[in-house]
């Protein structure tokens, strides 16, 4: 490491790292990492002219590290099973004389290594007003390559049981990363706000998969955790608008307020290979929080808000999909409310009739409905929120009252935890990350507490 005069700054570090998880020849790997900065903020003209400025440190790093976790043990050995159950054959003249065979449940790997990510970042760190303000902000860019992963694109003729892994995986991730803290005083106020976010994106670069017709079948050049399916185009009006679509029997046929899909091949028939890439990735893109702190004489008093956005999901089982389960109902019943009736059952139920081809939920259907049950736009949901995920008010009573009492400090506070949530999904809370609703809810918690110090 080099400092000089807190002006300007260099390091420089590497790792020799060894595993026993791979073969000897690809045990050891080299990860070199150096950074270096430059502190604006004092050189002498910044110093005289700018006093305001208590630093501007303007910095860069690059790295490399190696990864060896896999979830698998010595990959470079294979291993064999003779319990019978293995590949079987039978003599061409009698099939009584059935043999069986050891067989490879694992084959060996010797070339598995390291996976190795390769790290840019350049930042900026600012303190300004006497440290009144202060941010760090930073973007980074990473590069995974040689992720272990399973070889999908092995013909089935070379005979193995399954499909053996490797260092296969490439992926690229990039974004940026931040905070900031704000403190003014304005008369008797102290006053804080506070604020962080992260954005990231990524991209899948390399990935052995199967041959594709469609480019857009494929993971390679898709984020990952893409959320991917059909595209609906709202529920068929009527038996005219099935015979004049593309046919859609891949799933049952269909009727009168089932889900209608784009076509998206056009080659007049709706399956698997009209799924594309929809919406956003199922993991949250973007991360941030902010929140404000004051206080006044006795009084005290903080909100943190947390957020996330740039995130899909889709709903679905038996709390989405009525009948599904035959003995189950709608859990969730405020989902068909707006649900496709045509007429004539409208009239034989005594009900309203909705033939609404824009309606928010298809026909109900009894023990399941393979095509309106398809992964599509139609069940696909924003995952963003907005929480004041925590709210703090609290009085300290003055010193000269307290002294009397024969204490040091007596503090009367309420604390709210998860009080407010903001989210264009109502069903339930998307931050559980659940596709059905069928988990333990974030809990909503109120704290009344006395705090005395002797």
């Amino acid at each position: 490491s080099y400092n000089w005069n807190y002006r300007y700054f260099a390091d420089f570090n590497f790792g020799y790292n060894g595993s026993e998880n791979f073969a000897d020849g690809h045990r050891f790997g080299f990860f070199p990492a150096f950074s270096l900065a430059w502190n604006i903020a004092e050189e002498k003209f910044v110093k005289k002219h700018l006093k305001w400025m208590n630093m501007f440190k303007l910095r860069y790093s690059y790295g490399k590290v190696g990864n060896d976790k896999m979830n698998e043990r010595f990959p470079y050995l294979y291993t064999i099973n003779d319990n019978g159950s293995g590949w079987t054959w039978s003599d061409y003249n009698s099939s009584d004389n059935v043999y069986t065979g050891m067989w490879y449940t694992q084959l060996a790997s010797n070339n598995v290594t390291w996976e190795i990510a390769t790290k840019h970042d350049a930042g900026v760190d600012l303190s300004l007003f006497n440290d009144k303000f202060t941010a760090t902000v930073d973007y980074f860019h990473e590069r995974r390559d040689g992720i272990y992963m399973e070889r999908k694109y092995l013909p089935g003729i070379v005979g193995v049981n399954s499909n053996p892994k490797a260092n296969v995986g490439s992926v690229l991730s990039k974004g940026f990363d931040g905070n900031f803290a704000y403190k003014q005083k304005l008369g008797k106020v102290n006053l804080t706000v506070r604020g962080n976010f992260t954005y990231s994106k990524n991209e899948i670069l390399e990935k052995d998969e199967m041959n594709a017709v469609y480019p857009y079948q494929k993971e390679a050049g898709y984020r990952v955790n893409q959320a991917k399916g059909l595209i609906a185009l709202g529920l068929f009006k009527d038996y005219d608008d099935i015979r004049n679509s593309p046919q859609q029997t891949n799933w049952g046929k269909v009727q009168p307020g089932d889900i209608k899909y784009k076509d998206v091949n056009g080659d007049g028939i709706i399956n698997a290979s009209d799924e594309v890439a929809i919406g956003a990735t199922t993991k949250p893109n973007l991360i941030y929080g902010f929140g404000i702190s004051a206080q006044w004489k006795g009084f005290d008093f903080n909100a943190h808000f947390q957020g996330a956005g740039k995130s899909s999901f889709f709903i679905n089982g038996p709390t989405v999909y009525a009948f599904s389960g035959s003995q189950w109902g709608n859990v969730l019943t405020n989902l068909v409310k707006d649900r496709y009736v045509d007429a004539e059952t409208a009239a034989t139920l005594g009900i309203s009739a909705n033939e609404n081809p824009n309606a928010s939920y298809p026909r109900l259907s009894y023990g399941g409905n393979d095509n309106n049950y398809r992964a599509s736009t139609f069940w696909l949901r924003d995952g963003s929120y907005l929480r004041l995920k925590t709210l703090e008010v609290g009085y300290t009573l003055p010193k000269s009252i307290v002294n009397k009492m024969r204490f040091n400090k007596i503090r009367v506070f309420f604390i709210g935890t998860n009080l407010l949530t903001f989210a264009k999904f109502k069903e339930w809370d998307p931050e559980m990350g659940s596709t059905n609703g069928e988990k333990y809810p974030l809990a909503k918690t109120f704290t009344l507490g006395l705090t005395v110090n002797i």
